[in-house]
């Protein structure tokens, strides 16, 4: 039975707005993988999406078609969790950790479903490594 994980947004990202070998590092690690996702990852890519085009001036409908794939790989490839329901262990997180909020919604979600929180943002790792159950990809 394949392991269960949380993706933190950054790896849905990897997986379709960066086209090198960190996409392919991002898709060997949750290969075979039961992938969970917030339902905040939504927001998160979008707002990767726009970064793609108005930084670095990628082109917008190939962007928009990227966010297209990378939403209904949320919806169809992850179990989605509610943010919503993770309002007091985030904070709770955010508060003991002292991150960002929604970064603590991820690791929220990675200790309700007992489950690692996969993650490309390094400084989100190493800030948490030693406390929470997160990997670094």
């Amino acid at each position: 039975m394949p392991d269960n994980v949380i993706l933190d947004s950054s790896v849905i990202a990897a997986l379709f707005f960066f086209h090198d070998a960190t996409s392919e590092k991002a898709a060997d690690a949750i290969a075979e993988m039961n992938l969970m996702a917030l339902d905040l990852s939504m927001a998160e890519v979008g707002n990767v999406a726009w970064k793609r085009v108005v930084h670095f001036r990628e082109d917008p409908e190939l962007t928009f078609s990227a966010l297209q794939e990378c939403m209904g790989f949320i919806s169809e490839a992850c179990t989605m969790i509610r943010a919503s329901g993770l309002i007091r262990e985030a904070y709770r997180i955010a508060v003991e950790d002292k991150i960002a909020f929604y970064d603590s919604l991820f690791l929220a979600a990675s200790e309700r479903k007992n489950a690692p929180l996969l993650t490309m943002d390094r400084k989100l790792y190493e800030k948490v490594k030693q406390k929470r159950n997160v990997q670094m990809i």
